[in-house]
């Protein structure tokens, strides 16, 4: 394991107000265990636009205190590099990326839906709906897990390239869920994924084989590098390649719900990065999925840089692109979804993700988790939810009886704080065995689990 900083804030690091003061400490480690580091050279950077500099260090004790603000919503970004006492870099110490922000449930879509936005989408939903299943070739896989069959499929869709994927279905009677997965920005081919009990398929963006290696992929698909960055293509909304994209995959869905043994009830899509954006789209536009369940999400609030907030890494603003912004589909998203975002991803930054999050309407929940980028993970993992429930807006919890989702009971009997972070924790008995108490923070008491693809409260209340 590399070296690697820690990064705290003095409290949850969504929770900050804008013009409060904003104090992260970094501590070096190695192996969980504090080390010194002789300098650390860092940056801070906001969506308000400020940008600061400087070199500190950090002692095994004592760790390096740094303090900012923000003037608007949105989001720091920290990073921090270690470096030896003669200034040179430590190599095998991994750079820090983390982040915090200020009234981040104030961050907006910064666009509004074009005109003819559902117009255009109702067009392509017709599409989709007129358009009769053809199952080009299936093709069964000879290396299947034990339990399942495994199939090669391609579909025909109305224009481009078809359909194509791989499904797996458990070999035995019965009905099950359905789970689709999309990947993120490339091109690759889709992959055998299995799930107990579950009818699990992934699609892959393009409609290439899933039979060929990496090379042979990339000398077959050579007009495929940089898709969906032309700015001309993305000037008209009829010529971005992402249309035909989505189409493929509306199409990809509609025929996973013609398998007899689907259960008829759940129906899941998932995807990181640009699988984001498609499950995000594929939910936005078929009214039979039940769960969204979405990573790192790409595409996002395309327009706020002109608002001020850090790029990312993504096409240009384009007029053909308004159409299909992630944050736009949520607008249009009215099953349950859960993400899970970095605060120091900056191929999609926070403020992109929070945008995203605001936008759904319906039960919500974010995980962020300090210092993850986009391909990296802490070795660390603290992590930060925000939840909303139409049912119940403002989370609020009252005393009482309140039935967990694995069915044990308990009395909620009082609330408390952090005395560190002011942090709100709920504090409960259980009503079996010797009626222990219990402490946990309020967004995690009031936030939904997902059980067999179907979100669930963590406790349900029952009586006063």
């Amino acid at each position: 394991m590399s070296k690697y900083f820690k990064c705290e804030t003095d409290k949850n690091p969504l929770s900050y107000k804008c013009g409060e003061k904003i104090i992260f400490k970094i501590t070096a480690m190695d192996n969980i265990i504090n080390i010194p580091c002789p300098y650390i050279k860092w940056q801070i950077a906001g969506d308000d636009g400020q940008i600061s500099t400087g070199l500190g260090s950090c002692t095994n004790v004592e760790p390096l205190i740094l303090e900012t603000t923000l003037k608007s919503p949105g989001f720091i970004r920290l990073t921090a590099t270690a470096y030896n006492g003669d200034k040179s870099l430590i190599s095998d110490f991994d750079v820090l990326e983390a982040g915090a922000g200020a009234d981040v449930e104030k961050i907006p879509y910064c666009d509004t839906l074009p005109d003819d936005f559902d117009a255009y989408w109702d067009e392509i939903e017709k599409q989709v709906a007129d358009f009769p299943i053809q199952v080009l070739e299936k093709r069964e896989l000879e290396n299947a897990q034990e339990g399942y069959k495994a199939y090669d499929v391609k579909i025909a869709v109305p224009n481009g390239k078809n359909a194509s994927g791989i499904v797996t279905i458990p070999d035995k009677e019965g009905n099950f869920p359905i789970s689709v997965s999309f990947r993120g920005y490339g091109v690759s081919p889709a992959t055998a994924m299995y799930k107990k009990d579950t009818i699990k398929a992934e699609f892959n963006a393009h409609g290439i084989n899933n039979d060929k290696s990496g090379m042979e992929i990339e000398f077959d698909n050579k007009d495929l590098l940089n898709y969906g960055f032309s700015d001309s293509e993305n000037a008209d909304k009829y010529k971005t390649y992402w249309r035909n994209m989505m189409i493929r995959n509306l199409i990809a869905v509609k025929y996973l719900k013609t398998l007899k043994s689907w259960d008829k009830t759940n129906l899941t899509v998932m995807g990181g990065s640009q699988g984001a954006l498609q499950a995000t789209t594929v939910a936005a536009h078929d009214k039979d999925v039940t769960f969204l369940d979405i990573a790192i999400p790409w595409f996002c609030n395309l327009k706020s840089i002109k608002h001020g907030f850090m790029r990312g890494w993504r096409p240009n603003c384009a007029e053909g692109l308004r159409y299909f912004d992630t944050v736009a589909q949520a607008t249009k998203v009215k099953c349950p979804v859960k993400i899970i975002a970095g605060l120091g991803d900056y191929v999609c930054p926070p403020s992109t993700v929070m945008a995203l999050y605001n936008s759904f309407k319906g039960i919500k929940s974010i995980d962020f988790i300090q210092a993850k980028t986009h391909p990296y993970n802490p070795p660390e993992k603290d992590v930060f939810t925000l939840n909303f429930d139409p049912e119940n807006p403002k989370g609020e919890i009252k005393k009482g009886i309140y039935r967990h989702f694995k069915g044990n009971e308990y009395h909620v009997i009082d609330f408390g704080f952090h005395s560190e972070t002011v942090e709100e924790y709920v504090i409960y008995k259980a009503l079996y065995g010797d009626g222990d108490i219990w402490l946990r923070p309020k967004y995690m008491f009031n936030e939904y689990v997902v059980i067999d693809g179907k979100p669930v409260k963590r406790f349900q209340f029952i009586k006063e």
